[in-house]
């Protein structure tokens, strides 16, 4: 695919198809310097050095999806290129791209602003999806391929957008305002997301968010979200094979100690012993 020339030869580690090209750098250093011709995305796994998007800087977080159009150049920081960063990049075609957007209901150039939206979970799943039909099934489905292309595309917008945040009215009663949070929170725990992420994201404070969440929910945004986070993880560590560090990442968990750490407050036991446990009832 000569659209991704570039990506083919700087990450040789990459997942392609018709229109879309997952890459997975194997070194995990933030060594890109790109002007390219597609729409590319950067889920920051870790926190990366600070970055230069037209001409203005930026100091993205571990959980923050960087969100680029055709012709926007990124470059690291002179002070920070060598430093390491896990990554992953999502690298859409512009014609495909444009089309899924029309497709959407809107209208005009498919930009992004300076706001820093975070990937989310139905990301997450559609990536998984789309590097699991290339790497086992090639392009023996096109059927497969197609849908999963589309996908990633619509959850790319939607995240890009901060669709959730569109939905908010000013009038919303307090019962709504925390709908809007929990569903902000089953969106996006996978990314590392703070109370402060979810209040700008839905036009309240911090400190009334935490005040009627707590109220109507029976428990605090951050517990709300860490429950969420080992509700994944349970599913995770039953259903898949990934070892134990790639599911506290997708998991939204900062490191594997603080998985695993985490894991046995919440179930008495560790993840290996709950994998296991998992195993034994299944055989």
């Amino acid at each position: 695919m000569n659209s991704f020339d570039y990506f083919i030869r700087h990450i040789p580690k990459e997942v392609l198809s018709k229109h879309t090209a997952v890459f997975i750098p194997e070194q995990r250093e933030w060594n890109l310097k790109l002007n390219e011709k597609e729409y590319y995305f950067i889920l920051c796994f870790t926190n990366p050095p600070s970055a230069v998007i037209r001409d203005q800087e930026h100091q993205f977080r571990k959980g923050d999806l960087i969100c680029l159009a055709p012709g926007d150049d990124l470059q690291i920081s002179s002070n920070s290129a060598a430093a390491p960063a896990h990554y992953l990049t999502v690298c859409v075609l512009p014609e495909f791209m444009t089309n899924i957007y029309r497709n959407l209901g809107y209208s005009g150039t498919l930009r992004f602003d300076t706001h820093q939206p975070k990937y989310s979970r139905l990301l997450l799943e559609a990536l998984n999806a789309f590097i699991h039909e290339v790497v086992f099934y090639e392009d023996s489905c096109s059927l497969m391929l197609s849908s999963l292309e589309n996908r990633i595309a619509i959850q790319l917008i939607r995240d890009a957008r901060c669709i959730i945040q569109s939905r908010r009215s000013p009038s919303d009663s307090a019962e709504a305002i925390v709908r809007h949070a929990i569903e902000y929170i089953e969106t996006y725990f996978p990314s590392h997301i703070t109370v402060q992420d979810i209040s700008d994201a839905i036009y309240v404070s911090p400190s009334y968010l935490q005040k009627i969440f707590t109220k109507l929910v029976g428990k605090s945004p951050h517990k709300y979200i860490m429950e969420c986070r080992h509700r994944q993880a349970k599913y995770m560590l039953a259903a898949t094979k990934l070892p134990m560090e790639e599911v506290a990442r997708q998991c939204g968990f900062v490191s594997g100690a603080h998985f695993s750490t985490a894991f046995k407050q919440m179930e008495g036991m560790s993840p290996l012993s709950f994998r296991k446990s998992q195993r034994s009832c299944q055989s």
